[in-house]
């Protein structure tokens, strides 16, 4: 049997923060490109914020992860209809886990 440790697991998580470039949404149809507001890792936990501020108005929709490449690894199509008075923060998490195959 071949185990990654705890480490390992972490590293794998890690690379996977590594390989963010921004993350892009939709205003009222219209694609926008914001930078990624914070990571964090917890145990084998990724958490990727992206938080739109009180400048962005309107219907927000698709945010995606773009990473390095310029591809979209992850996406939330969610529809929120964003006043100026708030932010919104989307979390994007993920859990790390080896499986045997």
């Amino acid at each position: 049997m071949k185990t990654l440790t705890n480490i390992g697991i972490r590293k794998q998580a890690q690379r996977f923060i590594n390989s963010l470039s921004h993350a892009t949404y939709e205003l009222n149809g219209d694609e926008k490109q914001i930078d990624i507001f914070k990571s964090s890792i917890d145990d084998n936990t990724v958490k990727i914020y992206v938080y739109l501020d009180d400048s962005v108005e309107g219907e927000i929709d698709n945010i995606k992860l773009i990473d390095i490449d310029g591809d979209a690894i992850a996406h939330a199509s969610r529809v929120f209809i964003k006043p100026s008075q708030k932010g919104l923060y989307t979390v994007f998490k993920y859990r790390f886990v080896e499986v045997e195959g």
